[in-house]
C-alpha cells in the first residue's frame, strides 16, 4: 500500500472517529400515550432534531410512562438519569425554585391558547426558568405545544354552573392551586396519577377528572364517564425539561438545534390538538357523553380571587397582573 493511500485511510478513520464521538443521543421521557397529541409533538421533535443537526443529535423517545410518570420524570431529569422530558410547563412547580411556575394554573389567567406560547417563552418566564435551573438543576429550555383547555369530565352531571361541582370526587394532579380551585367550588379533589384515572373512575374511587380533549380522548376516559363540561379554566403548553449540567455542557449551536426542534415539534402538537378539537365533541357524543358549554362567566367570578392567597408565597406579588397586562 502506498504512503499516500495509507495517509488517506488514516485520515478517513480519524474523521469517522470524530463524527462518532460528536454524536449525542438523548433519552427523552414522556408520560403521554403514543396515541395522544403530545406524543405527536415529542416524536416530531426527535425527527427534526436529527434532521437539523445532520445526525449529530438524536432523541430516543420513550412515551407511555416507560421511564416513569410525571413526578418520576421530573426527578429523573433532576438527577440526570433521563436527559429530557416533555411535560407540562408547570410540572416543575414542585421543585425548589419552581414555585412561581404554578401561576399558569391560575383559573382564567390566559384569555386564549394563542397568547400562551409567546408569554411562557418570553423574558418574564425565562427568569423563572433560570431560577429553577440554579436551584434544582432542571431547565425548561423551550415551551411549545398548546394543550387543549382543561375541562370537567365526570360520571355525574351535567355540569352547567359552579354549584354543580359540589361534592364531586375529582382527580387532580399534585398541584396545590388546581386542588384549591376545585375545593373552592365545593368539590373533593383526589390526587392520583394519570395512569390510574381510568380504573379509578371504573371502580368509583373518583367521579371524574379535569383535563381537556387531548388527555380525555388520548387516555380513553370517555369510555367510563358520561358528561363533559367545557369549562376551559386553564390554558397551558407542554415544555421540554433538561438536566441543567447537561444543558451547560452543550455548545451554543447544539442548544439552538434543540430549541428549534422543540418549536417545530410543539407546532405539530398544536396542529394535532386543533384537528382533534374539531372532531372531539363528535367523538364524545358517539361514546354516549353529554357535552355541555357551562356558564364560564359564573365560574370565572367564583374563582376570581383564588390567586390572591398565593401572592408572595408561591409566586411574587403582582405576577398575575403582569401576565394579564401582556395580553392587552
Amino acid at each position: 500500500m502506498s504512503v499516500r493511500i495509507l495517509r488517506a485511510c488514516m485520515l478517513a478513520l480519524v474523521l469517522f472517529a470524530c463524527n462518532v464521538q460528536a454524536e449525542r443521543v438523548f433519552r427523552v421521557g414522556s408520560p403521554w400515550p403514543s396515541s395522544s397529541t403530545p406524543h405527536v409533538g415529542v416524536a416530531r421533535f426527535g425527527q427534526e432534531l436529527e434532521k437539523i443537526s445532520k445526525g449529530q443529535l438524536k432523541a430516543q423517545v420513550y412515551p407511555d410512562n416507560q421511564l416513569g410518570d410525571i413526578q418520576a420524570l421530573v426527578t429523573a431529569v433532576q438527577t440526570g438519569t433521563v436527559d429530557i422530558a416533555y411535560l407540562g410547563v408547570a410540572n416543575a412547580g414542585v421543585l425548589k425554585g419552581g414555585g412561581p411556575l404554578n401561576v399558569v394554573y391560575v383559573p382564567y389567567l390566559f384569555k386564549n391558547k394563542q397568547v400562551v406560547p409567546e408569554i411562557v417563552n418570553g423574558p418574564l418566564f425565562q427568569e423563572m426558568y433560570d431560577t429553577l435551573a440554579k436551584e434544582s438543576n432542571v431547565r425548561v429550555f423551550a415551551a411549545y405545544g398548546s394543550r387543549l383547555p382543561r375541562a370537567i369530565n365526570t360520571t355525574k352531571g351535567p355540569i352547567v354552573k359552579p354549584s354543580d361541582v359540589k361534592g364531586l370526587k375529582l382527580r387532580v394532579p399534585p398541584v396545590e392551586i388546581i386542588r384549591a380551585t376545585w375545593e373552592t367550588l365545593g368539590a373533593k379533589p383526589v390526587v392520583m396519577g394519570l395512569g390510574d384515572i381510568y380504573m379509578g373512575i371504573s371502580r368509583g374511587q373518583i367521579d371524574g377528572q379535569e383535563n381537556g380533549f387531548d388527555a380525555t380522548i388520548g387516555y380513553k376516559w370517555y369510555e367510563v364517564t358520561k358528561y363533559y363540561s367545557s369549562t376551559d379554566q386553564v390554558y397551558e403548553v407542554a415544555a421540554y425539561y433538561i438536566n441543567e449540567k447537561l444543558w451547560q455542557s452543550l455548545s451554543a449551536q447544539e442548544k439552538q438545534h434543540l430549541i428549534q426542534a422543540a418549536k417545530i415539534g410543539g407546532d405539530a402538537m398544536t396542529k394535532a390538538g386543533e384537528d382533534l378539537e374539531k372532531d372531539g365533541i363528535e367523538t364524545l357524543k358517539k361514546a354516549g357523553i353529554t357535552f355541555t358549554v357551562p356558564d364560564r362567566d359564573a365560574f370565572r367570578e367564583a374563582l376570581k380571587d383564588l390567586h390572591k392567597r398565593y401572592e408572595g408565597k408561591l409566586w411574587p406579588v403582582g405576577l398575575v397582573e403582569k401576565i394579564r397586562a401582556l395580553q392587552k
